[in-house]
C-alpha cells in the first residue's frame, strides 16, 4: 500500500507553474514593458510599410529610406522618455508627499514646543509667586519674632543670657540670607517685574543683576516701548536676552556688553553685543547646543527671527526681530 507523500509535502505542496507565471505577468513592470514592446513593434512595422509604399513613386525616396534607419532611434527615445517620465513622476510625487509630511510634522512639533514652553513659563511663574509670597512672608515673620526675642533678652540684667542674644542675632542674619536666596530663586524662575512693569524694566533689572553677579558692565539702551507688547512676545525676548548674557558670562571672556531694545513699525528688535573671543561660526550658522537651540526655538515659536554674528577675537552679536502680533495664539510661549 502506497503511504503517499510525506507530511512535509502535504503541508507545503509544490506551487502550480501556471500560478507562478500568472503572478509574474501581474507585475506592473512586466505589463508596462509588454505594452511598450507591442506598441514599439506596431509603430516600427507600420511606419516601415508606409515608407515602402511612399518610396516607390516619391521623388525623395532616398530621404524616406534614411527615415527607416532613424525610426528605431525615434521609437527608443520615445519609449525611454515615457519610462523615465513615469519613473521620475512617481519619485517626484513621493518626494512631494514626503516634503508635505515633513512640513506638517515640523508645524506640529513647533506647536507642541510652543505649548510646552507656555506651560513651563506658567509653572515657573506659579512657583515664583509661591516662593515669594509663602516663603518670603513666613521668613519675614520668623525674623520679626527673632527681633522681638532679641529686644526682650536685651532688657534683662542677667549677663549670662548674652550667648543666647548672640545666637538670636546670628539666626536673624541667617534668616536675612535665606530671604535673599528665596528672592533670587523667585527672580530666576520668573521675574516679577516682567509681569507687573513690563519688558523694558525687566531687561534693565536683568542687566543690573548680570553686572552685579559677574562684574562685567552691561550697557542697555531701551528705545520706544510705549506700544503694548503681548505676554508671549515679552517672555521670548526676555528669555533670549537672559540666555545671551548667560552665554557671555560662561564662554565669551568679555569685558563689556552693549544691548539695545526698541519697537518700530510693529516689530520688536533686540540686540546683545559683547567684545569677547567670539563663537564658532558653525554654531552661529546652525546652532546645536541646548542654550542656542532654546533661543532659536523661542524666537521661532514667537514668529520672529534670531541671528548670530561673530568673528574670532571681535565678539558676538545676537540679533532678534519679533513682529508684534496684537492677537497672539495661545500656544505661543507665554
Amino acid at each position: 500500500m502506497d503511504p503517499g507523500p510525506p507530511p512535509e509535502a502535504r503541508q507545503n505542496p509544490e506551487p502550480d507553474p501556471w500560478e507562478k507565471l500568472h503572478a509574474v505577468v501581474r507585475l506592473p513592470e512586466v505589463r508596462i514593458s509588454t505594452a511598450y514592446l507591442l506598441l514599439g513593434c506596431a509603430w516600427i512595422l507600420g511606419s516601415d510599410a508606409l515608407v515602402e509604399s511612399l518610396a516607390k513613386n516619391h521623388p525623395m525616396a532616398a530621404m524616406l529610406h534614411s527615415f527607416k534607419g532613424l525610426n528605431f532611434i525615434f521609437i527608443t527615445a520615445a519609449l525611454l522618455f515615457v519610462a523615465l517620465h513615469r519613473s521620475f513622476g512617481g519619485w517626484r510625487k513621493a518626494e512631494s508627499l514626503r516634503a508635505a509630511e515633513l512640513i506638517a510634522s515640523s508645524e506640529k512639533f513647533r506647536e507642541l514646543s510652543a505649548g510646552l514652553q507656555a506651560r513651563s513659563e506658567d509653572k515657573r511663574a506659579e512657583l515664583a509667586r509661591e516662593i515669594h509670597d509663602e516663603f518670603g512672608q513666613r521668613l519675614t515673620g520668623i525674623k520679626l519674632k527673632l527681633g522681638l526675642a532679641e529686644k526682650i533678652l536685651d532688657r534683662r540684667d542677667d549677663r549670662e543670657l548674652n550667648p543666647l542674644v548672640d545666637l538670636v542675632v546670628e539666626t536673624s542674619a541667617l534668616v536675612d540670607e535665606t530671604i535673599q536666596a528665596a528672592r533670587r530663586v523667585s527672580y530666576g524662575l520668573r521675574p516679577e517685574t516682567l509681569d507687573k512693569v513690563g519688558l523694558a524694566a525687566a531687561l534693565e533689572e536683568e542687566a543690573r543683576v548680570f553686572t552685579e553677579r559677574t562684574g562685567i558692565p552691561c550697557q542697555l539702551s531701551v528705545g520706544d516701548m510705549s506700544d503694548p507688547l503681548p505676554r508671549p512676545m515679552a517672555t521670548a525676548a526676555f528669555r533670549i536676552f537672559q540666555e545671551s548674557l548667560t552665554n557671555v558670562a560662561r564662554h565669551a571672556r568679555a569685558t563689556e556688553v552693549a544691548a539695545a531694545c526698541a519697537m518700530s513699525g510693529g516689530c520688536l528688535t533686540l540686540s546683545v553685543r559683547d567684545n569677547g573671543t567670539g563663537m564658532n561660526p558653525t554654531l552661529a550658522e546652525a546652532p546645536s547646543t541646548l542654550g542656542l537651540l532654546g533661543m532659536w526655538e523661542r524666537a521661532r515659536n514667537a514668529g520672529g527671527h534670531l541671528s548670530f554674528e561673530t568673528s574670532a577675537g571681535e565678539g558676538t552679536t545676537v540679533h532678534l526681530e519679533l513682529p508684534v502680533d496684537p492677537h497672539p495664539r495661545e500656544t505661543q510661549a507665554a
